[in-house]
């Protein structure tokens, strides 16, 4: 019986969502808590400190800014080159079918000079029939 409930309780807990806002705020709590300390106790003036701090997020924003051109160029080549395959395909696919449309229309003038001369052929031996 024990072991039922033991059961129960172990698949409650696993099923329950966990929320993952409160980590997160207490990691952010704890950079800012952190950040201040650093900067009361850091060795260096005040203007020092918020320089170095000016210039590493320009740094960053920077970096970020070149990754984002980066990937925009990227997606943008991808997107010419698949325009140019998309091209291709449309050409060959039109070069295909005007080629299918060509064999069909040389084929049906082919089945009409056929059926012509095969008529020609049965009015003949009929005329020889009746004639002769």
């Amino acid at each position: 019986m024990k072991y039922n409930n033991y059961r129960k309780v172990l698949s409650s807990l696993t099923s329950q969502k966990s929320d993952s806002t409160l980590p997160v705020v207490a990691l952010l709590a704890g950079l800012a808590v952190g950040a201040v300390i650093g900067v009361l106790f850091a060795p260096e003036r005040g203007t020092d400190i918020r320089t170095r701090i000016s210039d590493k997020a320009k740094g960053l924003s920077d970096t970020a800014k070149d990754k984002i051109r980066a990937v925009k160029n990227k997606f943008h080549t991808e997107e010419e080159e698949l325009t140019d395959l998309k091209d291709e395909v449309v050409d060959k696919v039109k070069s295909k079918a005007k080629e299918a449309t060509d064999l069909k229309d040389e084929l049906v003038d082919e089945a009409k000079s056929k059926a012509k001369d095969i008529s020609e052929e049965v009015k003949s031996a009929a005329d020889k029939v009746t004639n002769g």
